[in-house]
Order: structure tokens, then C-alpha cells, then sequence
């Protein structure tokens, strides 16, 4: 008897890839898009976005200000392979990745920067964050009634 041991999360990788190539039939290849994960934090007056990018070059990176919308794009290009290479898994996909963030009213190209190290792109906008209003109290004054009626005899 031959035992042959499956990954217990098989079945979600096979529907997974199942639902990729059914988007890809019904909307073309370009519908699936790789959305990559990222961290939104404030450092002082900055606001940062840190995200991940493997495998991709500072040339392949496009980052745009449009109103208020920060778009980030990237394109991971695929490993040329020489000859008498052979792969027996090829788990890093090429394509694009693109992600899409609001950031506060009033935001300047100027403001922004971005650098790129160890597979992280990180997005800065300076002076983004701005203190919160203080409340103040409202003094509340007695008025007098509304309606004067004299009493009927």
C-alpha cells in the first residue's frame, strides 16, 4: 500500500488557482491583480506606508499623488532562466502589484517620498498628520420662556 501524504490545506490552494483561471477565462488576465500587504503607521507628523514589494526594482516602482488618492504600483518581472536551469517549483509569481491608499485633504506632491530596501517600499508624507482640534467649552446661558401667556380669569 502506497500512503501519500497531502498538505492539509491542499484543497484551498486547488480552489484558489481554480478561481484565478475562472477570473482570468470570464475577465481576461489582466483582472487579477496582486494587492500586497502593507502597514499604514504615524511616525510623529508622518504618515508612513511600509509594503512589501519582493523581487522588485526601484525602475519597476510607480508611485502617484492624485487628489488624495496615493496609488503604488509595482511590476515583479519574471527570473530569466538560463539554459540547463530546471525548476521544480516556481511559487514567485510575476505581475503586477498595485495598492491604493486616501490620504488627508490638502496633501502635496512635495510631501511625499519613497525609498525602496530589503523588498519593503516605504512611502512617507510629511507633515500628513495633523493635531487633533482641542475641545473647548461651550458656555451654556439661561434664557428666559419661550411663550408668555397671561393666565385667564
Amino acid at each position: 500500500m502506497i500512503v501519500r501524504y497531502q498538505h492539509p490545506l491542499q484543497a484551498f490552494r486547488q480552489l484558489d488557482r481554480e478561481f484565478d483561471r475562472l477570473v482570468r477565462l470570464g475577465f481576461g488576465r489582466g483582472a487579477v491583480r496582486n494587492s500586497p500587504e502593507a502597514d499604514v503607521y504615524t511616525e510623529g507628523s508622518d504618515l508612513v506606508f511600509t509594503v512589501a514589494a519582493p523581487g522588485v526594482g526601484t525602475e519597476d516602482v510607480t508611485v502617484t499623488l492624485e487628489g488624495r488618492r496615493l496609488s503604488i504600483e509595482a511590476e515583479r518581472r519574471r527570473r530569466e532562466s538560463s539554459e540547463g536551469d530546471r525548476y521544480l517549483h516556481r511559487g514567485l509569481a510575476a505581475g503586477r502589484l498595485s495598492r491604493v491608499f486616501t490620504v488627508p485633504e490638502g496633501v502635496e506632491p512635495s510631501q511625499v517620498s519613497a525609498e525602496l530596501a530589503d523588498g519593503l517600499l516605504t512611502v512617507r508624507v510629511a507633515d500628513a498628520v495633523r493635531p487633533a482640534p482641542e475641545a473647548r467649552r461651550i458656555p451654556v446661558r439661561e434664557a428666559g420662556p419661550a411663550i408668555e401667556a397671561e393666565a385667564a380669569e
